[in-house]
């Protein structure tokens, strides 16, 4: 999935020109619409929300090896147990 970003102003899809890292967990998008009769610049705030599904890679090695091994079925009843 791509992001499209919009001119608030008229509908168009705006470019992103430029990103600056605010933080850890914001960076700011500095974007100008596309269409040139509005060619509007503004800027966004992409922020980090929430982890979704966290990552193997913060699971012991064993734990991983024994977690590929199960078929999806199987990870979904270990994960729901665990809810």
């Amino acid at each position: 999935m791509s992001v499209r970003v919009r001119c608030k102003v008229c509908g168009e899809i705006a470019t992103i020109q430029d990103s600056v890292v605010a933080s850890g967990e914001l960076k700011k998008l500095y974007c100008t619409c596309n269409n040139p009769e509005c060619g509007m610049g503004f800027s966004l705030n992409l922020e980090f929300d929430r982890v979704l599904s966290p990552s193997a890679l913060l699971m012991p090695p064993e734990l991983r090896d024994k977690f590929a091994r199960m078929n999806r079925k199987q990870q979904q009843e270990l994960f729901s147990k665990l809810a």
